[in-house]
């Protein structure tokens, strides 16, 4: 029987093992985790088969995705040098940036352990394990890295997670980092920034957030994300998220500067060179 671990079952790495179950129901997934609610939630859901800490549950796993945030990530990857594990065991994980993950698995990879980074893009404003969803990563991009077709063991579990049906992508740890600094952890900064914003206005005036539109919903959707996972983020990748900051107060310095000067046709330029690049983002669905 295969044994897969999920260490943290937070959305994430409870939605895995949604997927997991939807698709063979008979693989055999031990949770770790120490929050005492998640693992009962999913345990009686049948969606985890067992719970145990994790230096226990390690030497029993074919599989082993580490799934809680990338310090956590880190910290396990370090314990795992010096655990025993399975021959063939794959590890993987699915944190939100990967080039210090990537650094700190180089010495678990030169002891011949395999080794692929991960990481899914899909995500949501809620958290927990009651929050995940058998379909959050439905045809959603999941970059590999350190991976290839030529590695049996990431086929492996790739078709654990076929009823997914994600889009694989290979990419270098840099090269992620840089990305997701840009379409992913830049956003949250500037979604979390402009509730905060208007946070005095509101607390004065509460039938305003009633009355807030769908835009201002849609854009600050994820500004209702876990604060300590966040957090977590912007540690691992500040460096990168804050050359995107500057580029961003670059390009919103443009748009003040042609606001303050009535610059009608440059605002209108501005708008339609943004108006062109989203629907491009549809298109390419």
């Amino acid at each position: 029987m295969t044994t897969v671990l999920i260490s943290g079952l937070g959305l994430i790495g409870s939605s895995i093992a949604r997927v997991i179950k939807q698709e063979n129901s008979e693989i055999e997934i031990i949770g770790s985790d120490p929050d005492d609610e998640s693992a009962q939630f999913l345990l009686e859901h049948h969606l985890i088969d067992d719970r145990q800490v994790f230096t226990n549950a390690v030497p029993l796993a074919d599989f082993i995705i580490l799934a809680g945030p990338v310090s956590v990530v880190i910290r396990q990857i370090n314990e795992l040098i010096t655990l025993p594990l399975k021959p063939d065991v794959f590890v993987t994980d699915v944190g939100s940036t990967k080039e210090a993950i990537m650094d700190a698995a180089k010495p678990l990879i030169s002891e011949g352990v395999n080794f692929v980074g991960g990481h899914p893009m899909a995500g949501s404003d809620k958290s927990g394990s009651r929050s995940g969803k058998l379909d959050l990563f439905d045809h959603a991009v999941y970059f590999v890295v350190g991976g290839t077709t030529a590695n049996p063991k990431l086929v492996q579990f790739q078709n654990l997670l076929s009823a997914a049906h994600l889009r694989w992508q290979v990419i270098s740890a840099s090269l992620h980092d840089q990305l997701v600094s840009e379409i992913s952890h830049v956003p949250h900064v500037i979604a979390v920034t402009l509730v905060n914003t208007i946070a005095d206005d509101l607390s004065r005036n509460p039938d305003a957030l009633k009355a807030a539109a769908g835009g201002f919903r849609d854009t600050t959707r994820i500004a209702a994300s876990d604060p300590t996972m966040w957090t977590a983020i912007m540690m691992s990748n500040a460096e990168l998220i804050n050359h995107e900051l500057s580029k961003f107060q670059q390009h919103l310095s443009h748009f003040q500067t042609a606001l303050e000067a009535r610059d009608e046709e440059e605002i209108k330029n501005i708008f339609k060179n943004a108006q062109a690049v989203r629907k491009s983002l549809d298109e390419r669905k």
